[in-house]
C-alpha cells in the first residue's frame, strides 16, 4: 500500500500527547537567560523557515490552470509544512522560559498562537479541498485567502510589553534579527505578525485538525464503512485528547503545589487512556475492507490501537510516581516524562510502516475522498 496516504495516520499516533505536553509547559519551567533563549528561538524559526519554503515550491510552480492537480500539489505542500511545524514546535518546546518577568506569559502567547494558527490553516485546507475540479483554481484560491487574516502576533507581544519592559526588550532582540523577525513577525518591524509564516500558497503550517461536515453522505459499501470509521475513530479520539489538554492546561496555570500539578498531569493521562481504549475497541469492532490483503491492513490498525493503550497504561503509571517534594522537582519530573513521549509514540508510528508491503488503490482513494479523513489529506 502507498505509504503517502498512510504516513499521516502514523504521524497523527506520533504527534499529539507530545505535542500537547509541550504547549502545555513541558521544558518551559527551566529558567533561560533572555539572550540565549532569543537565539535559540531564532535558529529554530529560520531553520522553520527553510524547510517552509523547501515545502511550498512545489506548489508554487503548479499549473494553475490544472484545479485538480493544483489542489494535489497545495495538499502535498501542506504535508510538507507538517513536518516542518512539528520540528518548530518541538524545538520551541525545549527551549525553556526566557528569564524574565512575565516569561511565562510570552510563552503562553506564542502557544496561544499556535492554536489561533491551527485553525486558520484547518479552515483554509478545507476551503481548498472544497474547491470543484472544474473551477478556475487561481480565481477560487485566491477568494479563500480574501476571507482569512492574518493572526497578529506582534500585538499580542505588544499588549505584554506596556506593562513590561522586558517583554519590550525581547520584542527588541527579536527585531534586531531581521530574517528572524521576518518569520516570527512575518515582516521585519511590521504592525502584524505571526509566530509561524503567515498561510500564503508557499507557507501553510498546518496543525493535525480533524472535521466531519455534518452534511456528508453516509458511508454505504464495506470499504466505505471501514475507512469512515478508522478515520471517524481517530478524528474523534484527536479531539477527545485536545478537550482534556484544554483542561490540563487551565488546571497547570492555576495550580498552586506540587501535588496539583501532579494531579493535574495524571487526570490529562488518564482521560487520554480511557479515550485510547475507546478507539481500541471501535478500531476492533470494525469489519476488515473487502480488499486483497484486507484482513492485514486493518490489523495493522487493531495492533497500532492496541499499542497506543499500552503506552498511555504506562504513561498514568509514570505520571502516578512522580514526586511532589517541591514545585520544581515536579515540574522537572513531568519535563522527564514529556521527553520519553516521542520516543513511546514513534515506536507506534513503526507499525504503521508494515503498509508500506500492501497495495489497496481503492482504499487509497477513499482515504482521500471521502470527508471523515479531511484532516490526514
Amino acid at each position: 500500500m502507498h505509504r503517502s496516504t498512510f504516513a499521516r495516520l502514523g504521524l497523527l499516533a506520533a504527534l499529539p500527547l507530545s505535542a500537547m505536553l509541550f504547549a502545555c509547559g513541558g521544558g518551559s519551567d527551566k529558567k533561560v537567560a533572555m539572550d540565549d533563549w532569543v537565539a535559540d528561538l531564532c535558529e529554530a524559526a529560520i531553520d522553520f523557515n527553510d524547510a517552509s519554503d523547501k515545502a511550498g515550491e512545489g506548489f508554487l510552480n503548479a499549473d494553475f490552470e490544472d484545479t485538480k492537480g493544483s489542489k494535489a500539489a497545495f495538499k502535498k505542500g501542506v504535508d510538507g509544512q507538517k513536518k516542518a511545524q512539528k520540528t518548530f514546535r518541538s524545538e520551541f518546546g525545549k527551549l525553556g522560559q526566557p528569564d524574565i518577568d512575565d516569561g511565562a506569559k510570552v510563552i503562553d502567547a506564542f502557544n496561544d498562537q499556535f492554536k489561533e494558527n491551527d485553525k486558520v490553516i484547518a479552515d483554509i485546507s478545507k476551503r481548498v479541498a472544497d474547491i470543484d475540479d472544474d473551477d478556475d483554481f487561481f480565481e477560487e484560491f485566491l477568494k479563500i485567502a480574501d476571507d482569512f487574516n492574518t493572526p497578529d502576533f506582534r500585538k499580542a507581544l505588544n499588549d505584554l510589553a506596556d506593562d513590561s519592559d522586558d517583554v519590550q526588550d525581547l520584542i527588541d532582540e527579536i527585531d534586531a534579527d531581521e530574517e528572524c523577525s521576518s518569520v516570527i513577525f512575518d515582516q521585519p518591524g511590521a504592525d502584524t505578525a505571526n509566530a509561524e509564516p503567515t498561510p500564503k500558497p508557499a507557507k501553510t503550517a498546518v496543525a493535525n485538525k480533524t472535521s466531519v461536515p455534518p452534511t456528508a453522505a453516509a458511508a454505504k459499501t464495506t470499504n466505505e464503512k471501514w475507512v469512515s470509521g478508522i478515520c471517524t475513530s481517530l478524528s474523534g479520539w484527536v479531539a477527545d485528547l485536545e478537550k482534556a489538554n484544554e483542561k490540563l492546561d487551565g488546571t497547570l496555570k492555576t495550580a498552586k503545589d506540587a501535588p496539583a500539578l501532579k494531579q493535574a498531569l495524571v487526570d490529562f493521562l488518564k482521560a487520554g487512556q480511557t479515550e485510547t481504549k475507546n478507539l481500541q475497541k471501535e478500531v476492533g469492532a470494525l469489519k476488515a475492507p473487502d480488499v486483497k490483503d484486507g484482513g492485514a491492513i486493518h490489523k495493522v490498525f487493531v495492533d497500532a490501537s492496541a499499542q497506543l493503550v499500552t503506552v498511555f497504561d504506562n504513561l498514568v503509571g509514570d505520571a502516578q510516581k512522580v514526586g511532589t517534594n517541591s514545585l520544581a522537582q515536579t515540574a522537572a519530573d513531568v519535563d522527564r516524562l514529556s521527553q520519553g513521549i516521542g520516543a513511546a509514540f514513534d515506536s507506534v508510528a513503526t507499525t504503521f510502516d508494515k503498509l508500506d508491503s500492501y497495495k489497496a488503490t481503492e482504499i487509497e482513494k477513499l482515504f482521500e475522498s471521502r470527508p471523515e479523513c479531511s484532516g490526514f489529506n
